[in-house]
């Protein structure tokens, strides 16, 4: 097979410390994924390498579909619930990790109703659902094309901003599955004074959870399901394309998913080739424009980062499984990145992530999207943006209050990659090749899976998550953990949000 693309980052070799509660077992250094059974092939010497071939069921949630397909998975059925796990382990986090692709790969897949639009495309966004969130220039929505994204967010939910190595701002966008917007509507919890009656009765927020015939649901309806074939080249950016109908599973019931998605603009210089790409226009008020005269742009943008949320009635999922995919071109590793079982500190990362030496790293072709090496070795990278910035009517779009272009931040990877997760990105960017998906990876699948407390937070596996493109200048903090900060989230009438911010939507 050939090198994965993600094994041209420097410091993505698989490197991980598998434990399960008080077991641990070392992980020697490698630069190609591991097997199931720690095996080594016979050229390897002592090194274990990936050589066998997953079976086609791995691929689709669908038993009797061999292909990367639009059938999403609906629970994790492999998780036992009368254990404690507390750190990751190979077993136990493949199911998690076969899941996000699995989800990912249909969310992302050509929707057969849709003239071949993705199917998360159908999905209302965050502003479609709550009036509270308003449109910067709604005059941007006139003669909008039809295949083409409305956008008007560039402020991560930290508050800081996000600018590209190519001094682009980059972009942000909600979106929740039907079943989600579905539950929302019906229950008024996308008005305020929905939220404020549902409070006052007494009523719990509670999304659908996903269940299947494993979880011995039965009377669920039968959904269609969608055989995708990885057709396309990188001349094609946006395969696969192409979709055969047949039927899917019986019992399958979808549950509840929201999706968070980050967006780069792409110079007219780069090469879709590598990136999901989608015109777009991006609508911005005159207070955030460098001649404060509301604006629309009209661009192409390409995905970096994107999180995948779902709920479902296995594995913990009454508080969420969090999947999180970024395009294997953003940043390098931190001088000091930490494997992700070692989290035995209150101070991962005392002295910050810290910028690697520059001899040390094979940078892609055309660049990292977010390091440029501005910052000398060993020093803290990750340092958000001081400066008020304004859009300018041209690239590059960032720009000082006096109209001169900025440095952009060097930003790194704090957490390595879990070895069992590098090894299910081997295994599915080699069975999506030819297609824009070889180029995207997934960082982690984060699931509840212990009573938590110190230092095991809220009881995440892995314990800490974050997504370069989303959550930047965080990632060494304590609470740089996607479920262990939803866990925390209120609605706007202040009772339990069931994970999720979304209740509170001026927040």
């Amino acid at each position: 097979m050939p090198k994965p693309l993600w094994g041209r980052l420097a410091g993505f070799g698989v490197v991980g410390l598998a434990s399960l509660m008080a077991f641990a077992a070392a992980i020697p250094m490698v630069v190609v994924a591991q097997n199931a059974n720690l095996t080594a092939a016979p050229d390897a010497k002592t090194v274990p390498v990936f050589t066998d071939r997953y079976p086609e069921t791995e691929f689709c949630s669908d038993p009797d579909l061999a292909a990367p397909c639009l059938v999403a998975p609906v629970d994790v059925p492999e998780f036992d619930a009368s254990f404690v796990y507390r750190f990751l382990a190979y077993e136990a986090q493949r199911p998690f990790d076969r899941f996000s692709w699995q989800s990912f790969v249909a969310v992302t897949a050509p929707d057969p109703d849709r003239a071949g639009r993705a199917r998360w495309e159908t999905f209302p966004t965050r502003r479609d659902l709550f009036a509270e969130v308003a449109m910067p220039n709604p005059a941007c929505r006139d003669g909008l094309p039809d295949d083409a994204l409305l956008l008007a967010s560039h402020v991560q939910s930290s508050g800081d901003i996000l600018v590209d190595q190519a001094g682009n701002f980059i972009l942000y966008e909600t979106r929740i599955n039907p079943v989600a917007a579905d539950y929302i509507r019906k229950n008024r919890l996308n008005h305020e004074d929905g939220r404020l009656d549902f409070a006052s009765a007494g009523m719990a927020v509670d999304f659908p959870m996903g269940r299947s015939p494993e979880t011995r649901v039965i009377g669920a309806a039968k959904p269609t399901a969608t055989v995708i074939t990885a057709s396309g080249t990188g001349e094609t950016p946006n395969a696969p394309t192409k979709a055969l109908l047949d039927d899917g599973p019986l019992g399958r019931v979808m549950g509840a998913q929201l999706l968070k998605f980050a967006w780069r603009i792409l110079p007219e210089e780069t090469a879709s080739g590598g990136y999901f790409t989608r015109p777009a226009r991006i609508a911005l008020d005159g207070d955030v424009t460098l001649d404060g005269k509301p604006t629309c742009l009209d661009v192409t943008v390409g995905l970096v980062g994107m999180h995948l949320v779902e709920r479902v009635t296995s594995g913990n999922g009454d508080r969420w499984i969090w999947s999180s995919f970024e395009h294997i071109g953003t940043a390098p590793l931190a001088a000091n990145a930490r494997r992700p079982n070692s989290i035995i500190t209150d101070t991962p990362f005392a002295d910050g992530c810290l910028a690697p030496d520059p001899s040390t790293l094979e940078a892609p072709t055309d660049g990292f999207v977010f390091y440029g090496g501005h910052t000398k070795p060993g020093k803290p990278a990750n340092q958000s943006i001081q400066t008020d910035l304004r859009w300018a009517d041209n690239a590059p779009y960032a720009r000082n209050i006096s109209g001169d272009p900025i440095t952009p931040p060097d930003i790194v990877r704090c957490w390595r990659l879990f070895s069992g997760t590098a090894e299910a990105n081997f295994v599915w960017q080699n069975k999506l090749a030819g297609t824009v998906w070889q180029n995207y990876m997934l960082l982690g699948t984060q699931w509840i899976g212990n009573p938590g407390g110190a230092p095991f937070g809220v009881g995440e596996v892995p314990r800490f998550l974050s997504n370069l493109a989303l959550e930047s200048f965080i990632q060494h903090q304590s609470d740089a953990s996607c479920l262990g900060c939803h866990a925390m989230a209120t609605t706007d009438a202040g009772q339990d949000a069931n994970f999720t911010f979304l209740l509170d939507p001026v927040r």
